[in-house]
């Protein structure tokens, strides 16, 4: 563990390096090639100073790092330990490296230290003049003369190791700070051979290709040019057998096919969304043949999505595009106290002030209450070893937790929580796992008091309809669900939606009041208004 405000021990951050380093060498040797397996070993050889001064490059922003800044208590032979990086093929001494890059490891007055007569300006248009009347080698040569520079050897090879251990190429080393410092505290997971998120090194090599793909597609701005986004469509026709990379693939498909549809591409981007598997791909087809007058296959798509829906969201799409009319919220109406200032109570601090001013409690939970209650349900789901759902001992939930087919994925080797009788089971893991980080609520909004009281409140049929509702679409109950959790001084229980003056219900919110009044659960729309104002 780790104390705020105090040094780590000298080899913490190179022993959470090795870490990441050896797990993927031990989980993945068969995967790795020769080259790969070489890295690490030269990395594990090391002397602990090298491995110290190795962990702390890799965790500086940006892929050039002066040799001057790297003066760390734990590693006093620095000029050693750099010597050792170096010819063990770890580290590049000033590598070359675009000049602009280069020119920004310099402060203002090392770029006027070096390049004199620079005009009186800013560092950009400095170092914009030193551009245009220097060549490239001599900008390099300077700056390496007054500052030298060094890189990783093979990033990229870091970068693998990154992956293959914390399953996402946005993760990295800080994650162990998070958890040392107490911020985080993670559930127990099992990774073996048996369920790592990369069975094969073709799927390896397929994650890699859809990476570089999502970030060429990035690259290509929000209207990407036909011409630059036909092949990155032909690259991803075909779909894939694997369902992480079939959603990946879908992600990119959707994303390439917004852009070309605010270019005003509309037949490429048709193309895209009708080879994406995922929403909202099936309503943007939609919306573009609605657009382009095609009445025939507008009626087509709301069958097609009618008959086979993807989430809720999209299948209330269906049912209301070109002809919604929301049913009526249940409304009541109270007024704001006199002396209301947005800046000091929110509006839903002020509801709950004026619900409980007579007794009963309540508390600001939105959509954390059904997730906590489906969470503390289906605990052993989410955190089971599906295959490929953990990749690391850091992650909140399984990479699948909001993908359609996770309870088909589990329905075999975990027990059906709904099967038994429910509350205790509630009471039991609420206690268990009380403080455990997860992708579903944060604990602080659903404290102690407020688990105990909607327990004994909520009767067990009641809590049984909410999941329902949850687990009918998990992904899309994670929004909309009413502001307030109010028991009442008689121990009925309710949930309350707040809208300020000018506000309205969103789509989602009108999707979850209809499910709580399906279910017959008590649910009201509390509209606050001003002193003397009306409500239209």
């Amino acid at each position: 563990m780790l104390t705020p405000l105090k040094p780590p021990p000298p080899h913490y951050y190179a022993g959470n390096l090795l870490k990441v380093v050896m797990h993927v060498q031990e989980l993945y040797s068969d995967l790795l090639t020769d080259e790969e397996r070489a890295w690490g070993e030269r990395l594990a050889a090391a002397s602990e100073a090298a491995q110290r001064l190795f962990a702390r490059i890799v965790t500086r922003k940006g892929p050039l790092v002066r040799v001057d800044a790297l003066d760390y208590a734990e590693v006093p032979a620095r000029d050693a330990a750099l010597d050792e990086l170096a010819t063990g093929c770890l580290i590049e001494r000033c590598p070359a490296a675009p000049a602009e890059e280069v020119l920004r490891l310099l402060r203002v007055d090392e770029l006027c230290a070096v390049f004199a007569d620079l005009p009186r300006a800013s560092k950009a248009q400095r170092m914009e003049h030193v551009l245009c009347n220097h060549a490239e080698e001599e900008v390099l040569e300077r700056v390496g003369e007054q500052a030298p520079w060094l890189g990783l050897a093979t990033p990229e090879l870091l970068g693998l190791h990154q992956l293959l251990f914390f399953g996402s190429p946005h993760q990295d080393l800080t994650t162990f700070v998070l958890r040392d410092l107490g911020v985080h505290r993670y559930a127990e997971v099992s990774i073996t051979r048996a369920n790592r998120q990369f069975p094969d090194r073709e799927a390896l090599q397929r994650t890699l290709a859809l990476q570089e793909l999502s970030a060429l597609v990035h690259e290509l701005g929000p209207r990407p040019a036909p011409e630059l986004a036909r092949p990155v469509l032909e690259a991803l026709w075909l779909p894939n057998d694997d369902r992480a990379l079939e959603r990946r693939r879908s992600r990119i498909l959707n994303h390439l096919g917004r852009g070309l549809e605010r270019a005003g591409e509309f037949d490429l981007a048709l193309a895209c969304y009708a080879r994406s598997s995922l929403p909202p791909g099936r309503e943007r087809r939609t919306r573009i043949l609605k657009r382009l007058s095609d009445e025939r296959a507008v009626a087509g798509m709301k069958r097609a999505i009618l008959d086979a829906p993807r989430s809720a969201l999209e299948r209330d799409f269906a049912h209301r595009f070109g002809c919604f009319s929301p049913r009526p919220a249940p409304y009541f109406d109270m007024e704001l106290p006199p002396d209301f200032a947005p800046a000091s109570a929110s509006v839903e601090q002020i509801a709950l002030a004026l619900l409980t001013a007579e007794g009963g409690v309540g508390w600001h939970t939105e959509n954390h209450l059904p997730m906590a209650l489906f969470a503390l349900a289906y605990w052993g789901w989410i955190f089971a070893p599906v295959p490929g759902a953990f990749t690391n001992p850091f992650q909140t939930g399984p990479r699948d937790l909001f993908w359609p087919d996770f309870f088909a994925a589990r329905r075999e080797s975990c027990e059906d929580p709904l099967a038994s009788p429910l509350k205790p089971r509630l009471v039991q893991v609420e206690r268990q796992a009380r403080g455990i980080a997860n992708r579903l609520f944060g604990w602080r909004r659903f404290p102690t008091e407020a688990a105990a009281a909607v327990f004994e409140a909520m009767p067990e049929d009641d809590i049984r309809a909410l999941l329902r509702i949850v687990t009918d679409d998990l992904d899309q109950a994670r929004s909309g669900f009413p502001d307030l959790t109010l028991v009442h001084a008689d121990g009925s229980y309710e949930f309350v939606e707040v809208k300020g003056p000018g506000d309205r219900l969103q789509v989602n919110q009108h999707l979850w009041i209809a499910a709580l009044e399906r279910e017959g659960l008590p649910v009201r729309v509390l509209r606050l208004r001003h002193p003397g104002a009306t409500n239209g």
